[in-house]
């Protein structure tokens, strides 16, 4: 799972993530904090669950729209030094404010797995050498991640994620710095934790 994107992430049947995410705008000066919920129906089947808070500025209508996404499985494609995916999305946002409209969302994604690359590129730092069997107590990783991001007002930016992620079975620490590459290059702070179970 990359750090900004939580659609590609796969969820066995019953299993349930958790991720909660604090991203800071320096350009904007805004703190949002992002609740998200993946919870597995079947090993192709996940449905995702996002809602956003604005920490600051306060005021009126800091409780953002809530995300609902549906994603199936069509096609994957498993060997042994990877995999590939292709799921297709559908779902609502759910606006919190009578002031906003409610709104379809629909879409898929394709996902490429082959050792540690998904739709991010992610490089273990340590341990330097997996043990004979089983999985490591802890794996940190470095994550580089290219991102597309469209924005009604400003149309389509791209960004540039640097990051690090502390791994265990239990639990994910990951943080990073999103920087826009084009348009208004913003520059932003993330802080999440992941919860297996």
């Amino acid at each position: 799972m990359g750090l900004r994107s939580f659609v590609a992430l796969p969820v066995e049947k019953g299993g349930k993530v958790v991720r909660l995410q604090l991203l800071n705008n320096r350009d904007t000066n805004t703190d949002t904090f992002v609740t998200n919920l993946a919870w597995g129906i079947s090993h192709k089947q996940t449905v995702l669950m996002g809602l956003p808070y604005r920490l600051s500025p306060g005021g009126s209508e800091q409780i953002g729209d809530i995300s609902l996404l549906y994603r199936h499985i069509t096609w994957q494609n498993d060997k042994f030094d990877g995999s590939d995916r292709f799921a297709l999305l559908g779902g609502a946002i759910l606006a919190t404010d009578d002031k906003r409209d409610a709104a379809w969302q629909a879409g898929g994604v394709y996902t490429k797995y082959l050792g540690r690359y998904d739709v991010s590129w992610q490089y273990r730092l340590s341990p330097a050498n997996y043990p004979d069997w089983g999985s490591p107590d802890a794996e940190k990783d470095s994550v580089i991640e290219l991102n597309g991001r469209w924005h009604e007002d400003n149309g389509m930016t791209h960004q540039v994620t640097l990051g690090l992620q502390r791994i265990t079975q239990q639990w994910v620490l990951e943080a990073g710095f999103v920087k826009n590459v084009s348009k208004q290059h913003h520059t932003q702070v993330l802080v999440s934790v992941r919860f297996h179970y």
